[in-house]
């Protein structure tokens, strides 16, 4: 299953300290203070459910967990990438 903006979105609403509407899906989140560190462990375990995976310390990076955007881009390139290893173990 894939995690849609609107489940995103809805997920950060409830953590977040400011209204995610007026926001963009670029501003950034952690780093301007809309979400605290205890709503980034609770967003990294809500992105665990989606890509099947742990992660790890190597994933955790404001590049990619700091905007709706980017945060909708790393889950899909983590669920491709847990796809092709389950398919390399088939083989």
């Amino acid at each position: 299953m894939a995690l849609t903006k609107l489940e995103l979105k809805g997920f950060l609403a409830k953590h977040a300290h400011a209204d995610l509407d007026s926001l963009g899906d670029d501003a950034e989140l952690f780093s301007s203070g809309v979400i605290d560190s205890f709503a980034m462990v609770e967003l990294l375990m809500f992105l665990e459910k989606y890509t099947g995976t742990r992660l790890g310390p190597e994933d955790i990076n404001l590049d990619y967990l700091d905007t709706v955007n980017g945060i909708l881009r790393f889950v899909e390139a983590k669920r491709a990438k847990t796809k092709k290893k389950k398919k390399k173990k088939k083989l």
